[in-house]
């Protein structure tokens, strides 16, 4: 099988590769997904604050409502006369009136507690939101960066394009087929044997009777890297 075609089609592809290369690989790029993973993480951090938030009030309403329930019963309490009491029931209300202060001074409590991680919950949701501001803003100036870049290699890569399309045409089919689903895994694809039995492309040894097929076909698969192997 004749190659030499699919060789020049591999070398003109090689600076396609190159300039794909220098567009994922752009610092830019790689910035932006970071700032897109602290924009997600912010965002969902600030969910849960959200939630956490709404539990907490929930809670201080809850407190509120025993709070004023229990001073209800106090000022009934202390709205009383003795008068009329035995000095047992003047024991029972005192205990009672006891009770509920020490209900009152747990509440207050509770309440002052609940206030500290409201403050604290704000405190951090702020902070998210002030992260996922920044992040976005920077994701923004990366993401010009990426469009202008993209923009100065584009006129080159799809002129490439058209010039491989003219290429394509004097490969072999079945080959060109072959060479394109390789192509989004590994690259080079086709690389030349190495000595007497070496893949140009991993290094590993190939079989004899691997060997003895590049005569018949004039390219054989390597069984380790899968790229294509031929012999000048």
């Amino acid at each position: 099988m004749n190659i030499e075609n699919l060789l020049k089609y591999q070398e003109m592809d090689r600076k396609l590769h190159n300039i794909e290369q220098k567009i994922s690989s752009s610092p830019y790029r790689k910035k932006a997904n970071e700032l897109s993973s602290i924009v997600k993480k912010a965002q969902n951090r600030a969910s849960e604050l959200d939630g956490e938030a709404e539990k907490i009030i929930a809670e201080i309403d809850d407190i509120k409502e025993k709070y004023n329930l229990n001073k209800s019963k106090l000022d009934e309490l202390l709205a009383c006369g003795v008068e009329k009491m035995t000095m047992d029931d003047i024991e029972k209300t005192n205990n009672l009136r006891s009770k509920i202060y020490s209900n009152l001074n747990i509440l207050e409590k509770m309440l002052q507690k609940s206030a500290e991680n409201v403050n604290h919950v704000l405190a951090e949701f702020n902070k998210m939101r002030k992260l996922n501001e920044d992040a976005r803003n920077q994701y923004l100036a990366c993401k010009q960066k990426i469009d202008e870049e993209t923009k100065n290699l584009e006129p080159e890569k799809e002129n490439l394009k058209k010039e491989l399309a003219v290429l394509e045409k004097t490969v072999d089919n079945e080959l060109m087929t072959e060479y394109k689903k390789k192509r989004n895994e590994i690259f080079p694809v086709l690389v030349e044997l190495r000595g007497d039995h070496f893949c140009g492309g991993c290094s590993m040894e190939l079989p004899k009777v691997a060997i003895s097929r590049i005569k018949e076909k004039g390219v054989i698969t390597c069984e380790y890297c899968k790229r294509f192997v031929y012999k000048k």
